[in-house]
């Protein structure tokens, strides 16, 4: 298993290695598949400044609200259905 590292400052500059995939992402929630499983990153104004896949570098710039890191095999979009269907309680 290769390493995973992530440097987050201000919550607005983020730097990331041992990235093998970006699934989604949009300016509110960007979905990553790293090395140690799923990494969703929340946040408004959200954009991929530099992406290398083949060296597994990532850099995102925008306010970063919440980062989660999910197994791997996990539905990530049924997960964030049931969140949603919880706070519409």
């Amino acid at each position: 298993m290769g390493e995973h590292s992530l440097t987050l400052v201000n919550r607005n500059d983020m730097q990331l290695s041992g990235i093998k995939n970006v699934n989604t992402f949009d300016e509110d929630e960007i979905v990553l598949e790293t090395e140690m499983g799923y990494l969703c990153i929340l946040g408004q104004g959200l954009h991929v400044s530099m992406l290398n896949l083949d060296e597994g570098k990532v850099a995102l710039e925008g306010s970063v609200n919440s980062i989660e890191y999910k197994a791997q095999g996990t539905d990530i979009k049924a997960k964030g259905k049931n969140i949603l269907n919880r706070l519409l309680k």
